[in-house]
């Protein structure tokens, strides 16, 4: 494995870095290919291959995947770092957001940005909309932004007129890498750009769960086209899953403040952590309050949103999901205001639950189709109002 084309260009991403690093003076162009806030699996896989597609076509910049975390970080990503090593890469190879200063690569003119598994900037990233890469005839698999979820009106508002944007809803951004690589370099598709897309894509759609109600026609295609090329096969795909699940749901060595971290989007200023148990386990230990003031202090934020979800034994058990809203220091907003929007959408079925812990409102999400991908844009309209 040590000579695959995605680790041959890891080796190469990371070299050109640090050459670039070391040679501050150099004018050259950097291509970064971004992952979201969360850097979950999706986030890293689609980051990691579509870097290498890019890489291939002849770009005459560097292409750099980042992973949007800081490096030390990395060791809470625990289904990331199980799925990555068990492929044959190593965290020497990957470049982390706290490496790269993106805001002087976009003042000096030398940053070329593409948006994987998401397309809203944070605020303080928002200058570098300016950075979105357009697509030249030598770089026919650049884009600007390669998404799966709903369109966000005010960050396509700051796109440059002139950047592709692929956002199309899916269960995977993974599945549109994969659609991506097979469509314009086929001879990339190896066992182990394969393996990665295949996994990451039965994490995101529950192991095609009708319950999690994920999957689309897309997703199933690039599974099948995986399989295809001697990556597993179809009867060993909840094996797959469960593997990843259990490598997802392995906290043990975790504080409940690096729990809160481990899948973390941010909304407006506002945390919004996912997490791979119930709400209701995570506040029932000792140090669940302290690190929910804790996560609010750091993001100076009055409030958070925290999700859970636990699977019940094999894939096609019972999925259940669950909501809290936190208010910090006793204060009434904005967590009211967000306990309503919530308990305002139906399609949630929230009910609510006792809880002894003060300034958390907790309740059952009964409709468990809904992910985090349905909250956020909920969460964001209330912090706008």
């Amino acid at each position: 494995m040590s000579g695959t084309p995605l680790l041959q260009f890891l080796r190469k991403s990371k070299k050109a870095w640090n050459h670039l690093t070391d040679s501050p003076a150099s004018l050259d162009i950097i291509h970064i290919i971004l992952g979201n806030e969360s850097c979950d699996l999706d986030s890293v896989v689609s980051a990691l291959c579509l870097g290498l597609l890019m890489h291939s076509q002849g770009t005459r910049s560097s292409c750099i995947p980042v992973l949007n975390i800081p490096r030390e970080e990395y060791a809470l990503k625990t289904e990331v770092t199980y799925f990555l090593s068990k492929n044959g890469i190593s965290e020497d190879l990957l470049t982390f957001r706290d490496e790269v200063d993106l805001a002087a690569l976009h003042a000096a003119g030398r940053l070329r940005l593409t948006l994987v598994d998401h397309h809203a900037l944070p605020e303080r990233d928002r200058p570098l909309y300016a950075s979105l890469a357009s697509v030249t005839p030598d770089e026919p698999s650049a884009v600007a932004v390669l998404d799966h979820r709903p369109r966000d009106a005010v960050a396509a508002a700051a796109w440059p007129r002139d950047c592709e944007v692929v956002i199309n809803v899916v269960g995977s951004c993974a599945s549109l890498v994969g659609e991506r690589i097979l469509a314009l370099a086929p001879e990339l598709f190896d066992a182990q750009v394969a393996d990665l897309i295949r996994g990451t894509v039965l994490l995101d759609t529950a192991c095609f769960s009708a319950q999690a109600d994920r999957t689309t026609p897309s997703d199933t295609a690039i599974v099948s086209a995986c399989e295809e090329r001697g990556t597993g096969h179809a009867s060993d795909r909840s094996a797959t899953f469960e593997d990843i699940i259990a490598a997802r749901k392995d906290v043990s060595e975790l504080t409940a403040l690096q729990i809160l971290h481990k899948d973390m989007k941010v909304v407006r200023g506002l945390p919004l952590p996912g997490m791979p148990l119930l709400v209701q386990d995570f506040l029932q230990r000792a140090d669940a309050a302290e690190a929910l003031a804790a996560l609010c202090a750091k993001h100076l934020s009055d409030a958070a949103v925290v999700m859970g979800m636990s699977f019940s034994g094999e894939a096609s058990s019972t999925l259940r999901r669950d909501i809290a809203v936190y208010s910090a220091g006793g204060k009434e907003q904005p967590a009211k205001t967000l306990v309503e929007a919530l308990q305002k959408d139906e399609s949630l079925q929230l009910v609510e639950r006792p809880c002894a812990l003060p300034g958390v409102s907790l309740f059952d999400q009964r409709n468990t189709k809904c992910s985090r991908k349905q909250v956020l844009p909920l969460v964001q309209a209330a912090l706008s109002a």
